[in-house]
């Protein structure tokens, strides 16, 4: 969590970290049924994907950690809402972490009380959302070694749409509403470094106001991030056109791919400015003509 590890570190200070080696035929794999939290087969993100050594009497020897997937780690955020022709929004939220999504949020509050929790989340939605007022919040499974953890509300966003004439605006994207870009700088002295592989899977159904219809059906262009991963976004509406649905899912490190030179940092940031600009992808609606 600190620097890369190498080989050449002669010192088993370097070594600190104990798991258990299994050979299956010619492969090694490495197990850690000593931490908490990762699920079976998966490690603690600092340690896959590095050098470890085998320290077998007759034949020691190094072998790279597996690495988990990247569909391993998802965030599945789905919400169901109502919008009213005043603009508000409201409708219930369930977002489950998995694999080290799920471990780092454990992590940072299995030794929380259940109020310190609920504060912690409800600070992280108004950050956000400032006008949000959540309410039956639930957080599931924070100590729970097998299941994901999981935070569910009720959520009323006063004036989430804009208002001109007939017309209501709106970001359908709801869990990257006021997302800041996540790199902004215009240049990069050093390397970029992501944790582990991870996926992000949205659902987002919104039911219009009466009266209402879209004004027009355009969608975000999906791409491609050749093997490192993917963008893709739907947006469909239901047979009356009085539902839409927001569909996202966002693949990082399909490859297993994590390090990038600084020499590199225009491509990546190339990759999340145009992700964070078809987040924030509009829709408008407008009421339907008198009959």
């Amino acid at each position: 969590s600190d620097f890369f590890f190498d080989p050449a570190f002669s010192d088993s200070y370097f070594l600190q970290s104990i798991d258990i080696a299994v050979k299956t035929g010619t492969e090694w794999r490495i197990y850690d049924p000593g931490s908490t939290y990762p699920s079976s087969g998966m490690l603690l993100w600092r340690e896959e994907g590095t050098e470890a050594l085998v320290t077998d009497p007759k034949e020691p020897v190094w072998v790279r950690a597996q690495m988990a997937s990247a569909d391993a780690s998802t965030d599945k955020r789905t919400g169901t809402f109502t919008l009213s022709d005043d603009g508000t929004l409201e409708g219930d939220v369930r977002v489950e972490y998995t694999g080290h999504r799920s471990i780092d949020w454990k992590e940072y509050h299995d030794e929380d009380s259940p109020e310190e929790r609920e504060a912690s989340v409800l600070e992280g939605i108004r950050q956000r959302l400032s006008t949000a007022e959540v309410s039956k919040l639930t957080i599931e499974n924070v100590t729970d070694f097998d299941k994901p953890f999981t935070v569910s509300y009720h959520v009323r966003i006063p004036g989430f749409a804009q208002r001109t004439g007939k017309r209501l605006f709106f970001q359908p994207s709801f869990f990257q509403v006021n997302v800041a870009p996540r790199f902004t700088a215009a240049t990069r002295q050093h390397l970029i470094y992501f944790h582990y592989p991870w996926t992000e899977d949205d659902t987002v159904s919104i039911t219009l106001p009466t009266g209402y219809e879209l004004d027009s059906a355009d969608q975000p262009e999906s791409f491609g991030i050749g093997p490192v991963g993917s963008y893709d976004v739907k947006i469909l509406a239901s047979k009356d056109g009085s539902v839409i649905q927001y569909k996202r899912k966002f693949v990082f490190s399909a490859d297993g791919s994590l390090y990038f030179p600084a020499s590199g940092y225009a491509q990546i940031k190339k990759v999340f400015d145009a992700i964070h600009e078809r987040d924030n992808h509009m829709l408008t609606v407008r009421q339907k003509a008198a009959n």
